[in-house]
């Protein structure tokens, strides 16, 4: 017969489950923590390790990631982690995902390629190991070491045919990913419809509204402003609305948007989105603030404020550079000497317009 001290701390996990499958992440974070101290109480380690994990995972989905990141180190050294390679890879997993969040990009590729090969021992953990493939493909990718990325998507690939659908589409979702940011336009739209078709909005609105908003920033990476691209991102806009979303969910939709503008040339509109996104940018992860101030200095450019554009550019520049992301920094630094060296050509071929054939 279980003691009433046992049943307490497994109830109290259970609401705590509770709280967060209905996105309420400060309750279930509370009850998670009154959760673990009376799993302590009860002896109960393994429950106590699952309500900090769960704790961990309320601050994920709030975008808190410096606290996520700290609760996620926590788990991942203590020593109850080190006896299980479900809980190792389990947390290896969650401090990459946090380090990516924080442009540690170098960081959270080897947390998360330890991670995989951990789980790769046990057959029993194909979907942790799984969860680590997909967030060292997103480190790799973000890195833009692509020829790494795509070799670690075909191993995920082999890893999803016998797995359920919410798996494989978010697999699917992350090799599609990379396929964009190769220039493999045609595998990268074969790889988000097949997760479009496995991911369900009825099942998890969040993770629709987070496909969506993903596939159509991959799809404008590769210029493609076309009518499968805003229907996309309108089904982001929708889905983000109806579940709330986070602050940092709301800045990263509005990103998408902006470059939606940027392409199709309403650059008046993605100066406007621009503009006060820049100005709050330290709560996206480094290398997506650093994206945000690229595309700003770029409409920038295309407005004729060159004074402005000068500012933003150098301002994106020592953002790439904290993400230790030194070809996007050199990429910068190169289309902005272009972009001022085609101004100055048009402003010397204007002055000679107006100037007449006889100098006026």
């Amino acid at each position: 017969m279980q003691s009433p001290q046992l049943a307490s701390h497994l109830v109290a996990g259970l609401n705590a489950r509770a709280k967060w499958k209905e996105r309420d992440f400060d309750e279930s974070f509370r009850l998670a923590g009154e959760a673990a101290e009376l799993a302590t109480a009860a002896g109960d380690d393994a429950a106590w390790w699952d309500m900090r994990y769960l704790q961990a995972e309320c601050r994920r989905d709030q975008g808190r990631i410096e606290e996520y990141l700290t609760l996620a180190t926590e788990l991942n050294d203590h020593p109850l982690t080190a006896d299980s390679p479900e809980r190792g890879a389990k947390a290896g997993t969650m401090v990459a995902v946090a380090l990516q969040g924080l442009g540690r990009l170098a960081e959270a590729a080897a947390m998360a390629s330890d991670a995989a090969k951990l789980a790769a021992r046990d057959a029993d953990l194909l979907h942790v190991q799984i969860l680590a493939q997909r967030s060292l493909i997103a480190a790799l990718a973000e890195s833009r070491l692509l020829d790494d990325a795509w070799r670690e998507c075909l191993e995920l690939e082999n890893l999803l045919a016998d797995v359920d659908e919410d798996t494989a589409g978010k697999g699917y979702w992350v090799i599609g990913n990379v396929a964009f940011l190769a220039d493999r336009v045609s595998d990268g739209s074969l790889y988000h419809d097949l997760a479009a078709e496995r991911l369900s909005p009825s099942k998890d609105v969040d993770l629709w509204a987070r496909f969506n908003r993903a596939s159509a920033e991959m799809r404008l990476q590769a210029k493609l402003s076309d009518a499968a691209t805003l229907r996309c991102i309108e089904r982001a806009e929708l889905a983000t609305d109806i579940v709330g979303g986070s602050e940092r969910d709301h800045m990263e939709m509005s990103l998408v948007r902006a470059h939606w503008n940027y392409l199709n040339g309403d650059m008046r509109e993605a100066q406007a989105i621009l503009e006060p996104l820049c100005a709050r940018s330290s709560i996206l992860a480094t290398q997506t603030s650093a994206e945000a101030h690229f595309l700003l200095a770029r409409t920038l450019v295309a407005l004729g404020l060159r004074g402005e554009a000068q500012a933003t550019f150098d301002e994106t520049v020592k953002l790439f550079d904290q993400a230790a992301l030194p070809e996007r920094s050199l990429a910068v630094r190169e289309y902005f000497r272009d972009a001022m060296d085609d101004q100055e050509a048009t402003d010397n071929r204007d002055a000679e317009d107006r100037s007449g054939p006889h100098g006026g």
